[in-house]
């Protein structure tokens, strides 16, 4: 015979006391909000790549950000949450670049075809270069190697 199966609760099946059938009501909502939580924190990133575990592990944030065009002689990268603000940044030949280490972990910023670099930065520390000499550099934190930015001096 086929059909919906009951529901057993301290043996008595689906036809059991008040008390057992809020019992049961309760198990259902603590486990139905258990998932949620697990689910929204795998969506929201928290453990996803570009979240706290992919940070932990230098994943680095992967958040879209809007390219930055400076004419100022002076201007600044924050480096935090595993990731360079600006992650794409535009200055004119001359200017000086201040990486400034605002993350809990220690990081760099260093050309990706090993030109130049900032050092390692602990928290707290700052370095600055600057630019001469117009060009396109990729840079990225040798530390935490997913974390990239583009520095286009011109």
């Amino acid at each position: 015979m086929t059909g919906p199966s009951r529901l057993t609760v301290d043996g008595r099946g689906a036809g059991g006391s008040p008390k057992s059938a809020l019992r049961v009501a309760i198990l259902f909502i603590v486990v139905a909000l258990t998932s949620l939580v697990l689910a929204s924190a795998c969506a929201g990133g928290m453990m996803g790549s570009g979240g706290m575990q992919g940070q932990m592990h230098g994943g680095g944030s992967q958040a879209p950000q809007t390219p930055v065009i400076s004419g100022a002689s002076q201007v600044t990268v924050e480096i935090i949450n595993f990731d360079f603000f600006p992650r794409d940044l535009t200055v004119r030949q001359g200017s000086t670049v201040t990486w400034v280490n605002s993350d809990s972990a220690p990081h760099d910023a260093t050309d990706a075809g090993g030109s130049w670099g900032t050092g390692t930065l602990s928290p707290g520390d700052d370095a600055a270069l600057t630019f001469d000499s117009p060009g396109n550099y990729q840079y990225l934190c040798t530390i935490h190697p997913n974390m990239k930015a583009t520095l286009n001096v011109v």
